[in-house]
């Protein structure tokens, strides 16, 4: 199902502004106010353009699978450790937690050459070293991902099967481990927070999250696109999930610049592939 052209921006506005609203009235302070509204233009600067998504696509798998797990060794060697998770690379101020900003991308490229083993290897070192890092919902949101994209490719079923049970075994491991970081009202509880402030704006905000993997199932009802679609809408589905059942960040919604940005450069780079 082709989405019309406006669909992208407009999901992305109202996203941001439920987003900021719920933020506010959970308490965040302003500095991370301003983060995520940076997140939100800054997506829509550098992810919505077309270019952005056309140099992503020429970029051969491989490569683009060699990259994501350059970063993910670098998370799990000198990343931010926090409680004995570490998920997080510094750059300045911020805390970036590439598996959400990029965890797209590199089911994308599976979903480009799922037969091709050498993507398989490179996409299932970087997912181990994401999982290592203590990220259970990042194991989920790929396990998930990787299942949806095994259903689809069945030929494939040689080089996905081996990349699903480890991407399952990561997620169990990382939902039976102790997680003793305390949650944030504005992170990890912003939807009942949201609810206890405002009815109306915990509607809204629960309308919002529902929407988040839906794009990616209407373009999986496309041919071309099934792989791609259900592999993003599986993903996202992961990181929604666990925000909502466990100690894990509520993504786009609750705070956090990588889920956003990750999230927009998926729609992006999804409807960039619709015919």
């Amino acid at each position: 199902m082709r989405l019309p052209a406006s669909f992208v921006p407009l999901l992305v506005i109202a996203a941001a502004l439920v987003s900021l609203m719920a933020m506010r009235v959970s308490g965040a302070p302003n500095g991370s106010l301003a983060v995520q509204a940076i997140a939100f233009v800054l997506a829509a600067l550098l992810v919505l353009p077309k270019r952005t998504a056309a140099w992503i696509e020429s970029l051969d798998a491989r490569w683009l699978g060699g990259a994501i797990l350059l970063v993910a060794i670098a998370v799990l060697a000198a990343g931010v450790e926090i409680d004995g998770a570490r998920r997080w690379l510094r750059i300045g101020p911020v805390l970036v937690h590439p598996a959400s900003l990029l965890g797209s991308i590199l089911l994308l490229a599976l979903a480009r050459a799922p037969g091709n083993a050498w993507c398989m290897l490179l996409a299932g070192a970087a997912i181990a070293c994401f999982g290592l890092g203590n990220d259970g919902a990042a194991s989920l949101a790929f396990a998930l991902g990787s299942s949806g994209l095994l259903l689809v490719e069945r030929k494939a079923w040689k080089t996905l099967l081996p990349l699903c049970v480890l991407a399952w075994c990561l997620a169990a491991w990382g939902w039976t481990r102790p997680d003793t970081l305390a949650p944030v009202p504005w992170v990890e509880l912003i939807v009942s927070h949201t609810w206890t402030a405002s009815a109306l704006l915990g509607i809204a905000a629960s309308v919002l999250l529902v929407m988040l993997p839906l794009p990616f199932v209407l373009a999986a009802l496309e041919p071309r696109q099934r792989g791609a679609g259900v592999a993003l809408a599986g993903f996202w589905s992961g990181l929604l999930l666990a925000g909502l059942a466990g100690n894990y960040p509520v993504p786009v919604i609750g705070y956090g610049a990588s889920p956003v940005i990750g999230w927009v450069l998926a729609l992006r780079l999804l409807s960039s592939r619709s015919p």
